[in-house]
């Protein structure tokens, strides 16, 4: 493109100067060529004074007031008998007799043209009679780029002046000449400044209309997912409430203070839920924090009690103590470990009473934590290792597929990776990595 761009400045501008050196060119030749008639006339003139003077001429006693007037006269004579004699008859040096009745001129062309023409004339000036050089001036050759001729109108000395010249490349102006090749650049810069600019304003409000468009996707699959997140703590706040209410038309209200926490800690859920969904909607910057892993997977659990303790799921999980901190969203991580975890209880559903089971494991690897998170239900089909984090895909009849979807993308956004494969002889296993100090994408 850069090629294009000089190759065209370089068009432009040999085009443009092109034209203003061959207008200026014409002007010098429009000169040159006035120079030219007017020697042509001024000769002209003279040569018909010598036709003019001939049957004047004084005696011999006056032949100095002649000479003062017309300094081309050299001689004159006259003859006593008329006899027959060519009307030119050419001598050396540019001169020549010209013969009229029974008197004779002795004219010197070269004091004539040198006083017509001056100092300041043609790089080649000639005058020729019958193929014959009667006065020359300067180099003659065939390639003068301008050349004149014309027979003069003389019926006694009807010669050939003939001029060539070269312009005067030195006299042309040469900075008009060239500016073209400036303002052709400026204008180039000036449309490629605009070009850059209106492509980068296109590419702006492109982005801002890819930007729009993604959040508007991010929004209705964000709302699918606060369906598909809202539905098991409202399950469970349900579950919680028509157990206490059981228990008060029994009266029996022991058990109510740990029903109604468990209740209050779903809806606490709830609301932050709620928040996260509050966020995407005002583009504001979550909140990061150091996580401790080993109180946040307790929390899991307790948002899951409802479903571990339905489904007789063991929980098992091995987090050092030493472990460091995470430093990111915590409902985001809890959202994580929740979706695993909840897929991991729904999967073993249909397991012998007591074989089910998950287990979490972590360590620290460079610069981030390595989660696996276990199970011992049947695993996932061929498919399901393809699809399993494709949003909308699921292998439940009721589910919606967006648990592991949302999951895979706060993972992303946290820099984060993770991987699900099979175990031999277990069931699925999810593997992961976060940054202890992420930078949000």
């Amino acid at each position: 493109m850069g090629m294009f761009k000089i190759m065209g400045w370089l068009a432009l501008a040999l085009l443009s100067s092109g034209g203003l050196t061959a207008y200026f060119l014409q002007q010098q030749y429009e000169e040159k060529s006035a120079d030219f008639r007017i020697l042509y006339r001024d000769v002209t003139v003279k040569l018909s004074q010598h036709d003019a003077i001939i049957p004047l001429l004084p005696a011999s006693q006056y032949s100095r007031e002649v000479q003062r007037i017309f300094p081309q006269i050299i001689h004159w004579r006259s003859h006593p008998g008329i006899e027959p004699r060519r009307l030119i008859v050419v001598e050396q040096n540019g001169r020549y007799w010209l013969n009229a009745g029974n008197q004779s001129l002795l004219i010197d062309l070269n004091q004539l043209m040198n006083e017509l023409v001056g100092e300041n004339g043609f790089r080649h000036l000639v005058v020729r009679w019958n193929g014959q050089t009667l006065f020359e001036r300067g180099a003659a050759q065939a390639s003068y780029y301008w050349q004149w001729e014309k027979v003069i109108a003389s019926q006694s000395q009807p010669f050939v002046l003939a001029a060539g010249d070269d312009p005067n490349w030195a006299t042309l102006p040469w900075p008009l000449i060239l500016s073209p090749a400036l303002f052709w650049g400026l204008v180039l810069y000036l449309i490629n400044q605009y070009r850059t600019n209106r492509r980068r304003r296109d590419i702006a409000d492109l982005r801002a209309h890819y930007a729009e468009i993604t959040r508007l996707n991010t929004l209705g699959e964000l709302t699918a997912g606060i369906v598909h997140e809202l539905n098991q703590p409202l399950t469970a706040i349900l579950s919680y409430n028509q157990t206490a209410l059981r228990l008060v038309r029994q009266q029996h209200t022991e058990q109510l203070p740990q029903l109604l926490e468990a209740a209050v800690v779903q809806i606490k859920r709830t609301d932050a839920l709620l928040q996260q969904f509050r966020q995407k909607l005002t583009s504001e910057r979550v909140d990061y924090q150091p996580v401790a892993l080993g109180a946040l997977w307790a929390r899991v659990r307790t948002l899951l009690d409802n479903e571990i303790r339905g489904n007789k799921v063991k929980i098992n999980s091995s987090i050092p103590d030493n472990l460091p901190r995470l430093f990111a969203p915590p409902l985001w991580i809890e959202q994580i470990l929740h979706n695993i975890a909840s897929n991991a209880i729904q999967a073993q559903e249909n397991n012998a009473v007591g074989t089910a089971w998950i287990n979490l494991a972590a360590t620290a690897t460079d610069e981030g934590i390595a989660l696996t998170l276990t199970d011992g239900g049947p695993g996932l089909s061929e498919q399901a290792l393809q699809h399993v984090f494709m949003p909308f895909f699921t292998t439940r009849a009721q589910g919606i597929g967006l648990g592991m979807a949302l999951t895979d993308t706060l993972i992303q956004r946290l820099n984060g990776t993770i991987e699900a494969t099979n175990i031999v002889g277990q069931g699925a296993c999810f593997r992961l990595w976060l940054p202890i100090h992420p930078e949000e994408r």
